[in-house]
Parts: structure tokens; sequence; C-alpha cells
């Protein structure tokens, strides 16, 4: 997984790339094929903001978060791509479940 950091009118410092990382080595837990993601940190006046986007193989999340405080922003951030994550997630697992176990096994009655 590449991920990268940009800043835009701020530097990223090392504290905020080690609790980005260790925040999207989570995701890997049930997000196997991370391709690539980029944070992007900005600072408008009092603004903080943090730009999260991930690709996977089939699908691209994006979250995005703003208040006073960057490590603030952050953790917001996190937790939406986290839940956005979760219920990719859980919408393919029980797509998988229900394809195999719901198909109906009455015998098709031939027509008079």
């Amino acid at each position: 997984m590449k991920v990268h950091f940009t800043g835009r009118h701020v530097e990223v410092s090392e504290a905020l790339r080690i609790g980005s990382q260790e925040r999207l080595d989570k995701l890997t837990t049930f997000l196997d094929d991370v391709i690539d993601v980029h944070v992007i940190f900005a600072v408008d006046n009092h603004r903080h903001s943090v730009e999260v986007s991930l690709k996977t193989r089939h699908d691209t999340f994006v979250a995005s978060s703003e208040s006073p405080d960057m490590y603030k922003s952050l953790s917001v951030a996190m937790d939406k791509l986290e839940a956005q994550a979760h219920k990719r997630h859980d919408k393919k697992v029980t797509v998988l479940h229900v394809a195999k176990h719901e198909i109906p096994l009455e015998p098709i009655e031939a027509a008079e």
C-alpha cells in the first residue's frame, strides 16, 4: 500500500504521518486489496482540514473533515473512512452468504 501525504499551507509532521499510518493499517484487516492512499492536510485561517482518498481494486473511498484542531480532523476523517469500509465489507459478506444459502431448491414443475 502506497501512502502519499500532501500539506497545503502546512508542514506535515512526523506525528501526523505516524497517526494516519496506524489508522490506515487497521483498515487492511478487512480491505485486503488497498492500492493507493492519499492524505491531504490543509490549513485555511483557523480551519484545519483533512481529506483521505483510498483506492482499492474495486472501490474508491473518500472522507474529509474540518475542525480547529488538525489531530481531531484526522481522527474524524479516519472514522468516516472506517465506517465506509465497514459498510462495504458487510455488504460484500452479506451478498455472498445470501447468494449461497438463500437459493430455493424446489423442483421446477413441467407446464401442462
